[in-house]
């Protein structure tokens, strides 16, 4: 019996098997066939190209959506990081003016110190420079010169040519410098109850520069006091009716360079030489 070549196990798998009972599609039985088969899978390799170009063309927007993805959270983090970053220095800025604001009110604290010690050392410098100046006038007084009027003596009582002396002492413990004497007497009649010199005799020496001899201290002078008088002043004097008045100043300077004065005016009445009385008037010295 002859065979078919194309017979075979080969066909016998190409071939389909039916089950009793079933219809086959069309469709099935041109898979079956073996042109069919062979069409069909021609069409499936050249479909695969087509998937694989599909996927080719797909690649390159998913790398692009990947790298944005990365892209976005690397931007994400380095925005967080920022924002911790200018957190950080917001909160260093209020620091430092925190601080900038506790040292300069330290500062204003330390000067405001400092300015009233400086006014506790000026006002202790001021104490001290007067209680200096205190202690020095102190000692100057204590050692300056003083000179003082110790009385009037008459000589020649009730005659023409009467004539007083001033007696004075420098009762200080330094010498009294540049002394001189200026004097008057006249016989008056009293103006009143108050007796007073019938000129004053200025604070200062206003005369020429005389020569002078210093009068040390603890030492007595005494200076003449010469007038001319009337018979008929005399008379009058000697009956109470009118007074005898002798007054002047007695200038001069201590060791310390500063000027001096004393000026005095004494009268005498009833004719009594031997007692005479302080003027109300014209009595002063620095």
């Amino acid at each position: 019996m002859a065979t078919d070549d194309n017979s075979g196990p080969e066909q016998a798998a190409n071939q389909q098997v039916f089950l009793r009972g079933s219809r086959p599609s069309f469709l099935e039985i041109l898979g079956s066939h073996p042109r069919t088969l062979g069409r069909g899978a021609g069409e499936k390799r050249a479909e695969q190209p087509e998937a694989e170009s599909a996927s080719a063309e797909v690649n390159p927007l998913t790398k692009s959506a990947i790298r944005l993805e990365r892209f976005a959270k690397w931007l994400m983090a380095a925005t967080l990081v920022s924002i911790f970053c200018t957190g950080w220095i917001a909160w260093s800025i209020h620091e430092l003016r925190n601080l900038a604001l506790r040292q300069t009110q330290s500062v204003g604290d330390n000067l405001e110190i400092s300015r009233y010690a400086i006014l506790a050392a000026n006002r202790r410098a001021e104490a001290i420079e007067k209680a200096n100046d205190l202690t020095v006038e102190t000692s100057r007084s204590q050692l300056r010169a003083y000179v003082g009027v110790l009385g009037i003596s008459t000589q020649n009582a009730f005659e023409k040519n009467m004539a007083s002396s001033l007696n004075y002492k420098n009762v200080g413990q330094t010498p009294a410098l540049g002394l001189r004497t200026v004097t008057d007497a006249v016989i008056i009649s009293p103006s009143g109850p108050d007796v007073k010199p019938p000129r004053a005799y200025p604070t200062s020496y206003g005369g020429g520069n005389e020569p002078t001899i210093p009068l040390g201290g603890d030492s007595a002078a005494s200076d003449p006091i010469n007038r001319t008088f009337k018979e008929t002043e005399l008379e009058e004097f000697r009956a109470g009716t009118k007074l005898y008045v002798v007054w002047g100043a007695i200038y001069y300077s201590d060791v310390f360079g500063r000027n001096h004065y004393t000026r005095f005016c004494r009268y005498f009445k009833n004719g009594e030489l031997s007692h005479w009385t302080l003027c109300q008037m014209g009595n002063d010295s620095n």
